[in-house]
């Protein structure tokens, strides 16, 4: 929903932050760069990390492909113009790469947790056969702090 929010809305949204998420809409033109910061987990079932068909579904009804992780990363660091070439910093399971130097001051930032499932970093077990979260970052700290350095034109 966040990168559908960010294609369609890129005029009034600065900076967005999916987690678990493929990046499906098409066609994406966003009008306005837009800062992008992604946690996703190397083994999540429903959402898998390098692409393809879920391995678990919720919902049965709706059938779908998903793109990978990178081509997410790849279109926004292209779109809004970020080095090529990202700082990376590893901490324990978590490796983080950041693509400066975007139009408008934008970035892209990816966490990616080696062996993390479907789950929201920091938070709580979704429900009893659900994947457990990493508790190494709280993806929403982070969301906060990267909304706030990212508060978009006035």
């Amino acid at each position: 929903m966040a990168y559908a929010l960010a294609c369609e809305l890129s005029g009034m949204i600065a900076a967005i932050a999916p987690v678990a998420g493929a990046m499906n809409w098409k066609p994406c033109n966003p009008g306005r760069p837009v800062s992008v910061l992604i946690f996703h987990g190397t083994e999540d079932l429903h959402v898998l990390y390098g692409g393809g068909r879920p391995k678990k579904r919720a919902d049965r009804r709706h059938d779908r492909t998903d793109e990978p992780v990178k081509s997410a990363v790849d279109f926004w660091v292209e779109r809004n113009g970020c080095s090529k070439k990202p700082a990376v910093e590893s901490r324990g399971k978590i490796t983080i790469e950041t693509y400066r130097s975007g139009k408008d001051g934008t970035e892209v930032v990816l966490y990616t947790i080696k062996g993390g499932g479907h789950s929201w970093p920091g938070g709580k077990k979704g429900f009893i056969f659900g994947d457990e979260p990493v508790s190494d970052i709280s993806a929403t700290d982070l969301m906060i702090d990267f909304f706030k350095k990212h508060p978009g034109k006035k």
